[in-house]
């Protein structure tokens, strides 16, 4: 008979049980050897990239309809124009932005938008920011990063408390009170949530699990506030460098592949395939009664993230193929913490669901 594990979770926010630190001149590995300046987070970061692009004239910014509400935040804050552009149902991106605009594109999932081979020589009327956030360790740098800009996130793939990049040059604030603040409270709720969930045969503590999502949705609600404050404490920066980034890619490309072999004829993943320069955030499928399966697996304690709910300054009507994904996409996990019998136990979970 198999032992009981009450707290054996899959999904949900990155704990730590060590703190591992590194030298942040290894940091040039993960941006591939180009310049920038490191933030907060990824909004933070593009923030940074539009102040900059601000002092040259440009004040439209051209969006994807399918996207996270957190990418509207810093253009608001700047008081920057901005407007939609169509993406289908492949996630391919299809903009038409206006003259002198600064256009976004999103690398989803962690695979390359096949958009971008049709911006890599950007016509100069135009501004390219590469979105990575979530590509991370997948090959962005194939695009030449000094023809645009690129901004990239940490704090999707590992337990960093804070982080986020750009390729722009400016100078990094280590000491900000606010940042400082959030980084030591996003490190608690972190290491709290790693000693908790260590011991999977203990019962269930909905108090202490309420504590830790408490405080790392406060986290989460400060950089939605704040999204020009760029700073980051020289401790976040050497805890990114601390990361075995290697592994990490490593662990979930072969978690991917063993999900997708158990998966592929029972859900619709929306990538078939997994090229070599692909280190996927997920298993990303489609799924019509999407929110009646995520209830289902919360009650196994997997949780899966929706990416991402349609924002409101988003059109249904007009981006129809948008606000589907925004309906049926679902995040499967597969990132570092799981092993090739997790990926087995959520396919079987899945599977239980939908017979």
């Amino acid at each position: 008979m198999s032992e009981v594990k009450p707290r054996l979770t899959i999904g949900g926010d990155f704990e730590l049980t060590t703190l591992n630190y590194g030298d942040p001149q290894q940091l040039a590995k993960l941006t591939h050897g180009f310049e920038g300046t490191w933030t907060s987070s990824g909004r933070s970061a593009l923030a940074l990239v539009l102040q900059q692009l601000v002092t040259r004239g440009i004040n439209h910014v051209h969006l994807p309809s399918y996207l996270c509400e957190s990418i509207i935040a810093p253009i608001q804050a700047l008081s920057l124009d901005y407007s939609f552009y169509p993406v289908d149902s492949s996630l391919t991106a299809h903009p038409e932005p206006p003259a002198g605009a600064a256009v976004l594109i999103i690398n989803y999932f962690g695979w390359l938008n096949p958009a971008l081979i049709d911006w890599q020589e950007t016509p100069p009327e135009f501004t390219l920011i590469e979105d990575c956030c979530q590509a991370l360790l997948s090959g962005w740098n194939r695009h030449s990063g000094s023809a645009h800009q690129i901004i990239l996130s940490p704090r999707k793939f590992a337990g960093t408390p804070l982080g986020g990049w750009c390729n722009m040059r400016s100078d990094r604030v280590a000491d900000d009170q606010a940042i400082n603040d959030a980084f030591r409270q996003s490190l608690t709720a972190r290491l709290l949530r790693g000693a908790y969930l260590s011991d999977k045969t203990a019962p269930v503590d909905s108090r202490i699990e309420s504590m830790y999502l408490s405080i790392l949705a406060g986290v989460e609600s400060f950089l939605d506030e704040n999204p020009t404050n760029t700073s980051l404490p020289d401790t976040a920066l050497r805890l990114i460098a601390g990361t075995d980034w290697n592994s990490i890619a490593e662990r979930r490309r072969n978690n991917w592949l063993v999900l997708h072999e158990q998966l592929r004829n029972q859900l619709q993943p929306i990538f078939e395939t997994l090229p070599d320069d692909v280190v996927p955030l997920g298993y990303a499928v489609r799924v019509g009664d999407r929110d009646r399966l995520r209830e289902q697996l919360a009650k196994r304690r997997i949780f899966c993230p929706v990416h991402w709910p349609l924002p409101e300054q988003v059109n249904r009507t007009k981006f129809p193929q948008s606000a589907e994904l925004a309906d049926t996409a679902l995040t499967l996990p597969i990132d570092q913490r799981y092993t090739s019998d997790d990926m087995s136990r959520l396919a079987e979970a899945i599977a239980d669901t939908l017979s």
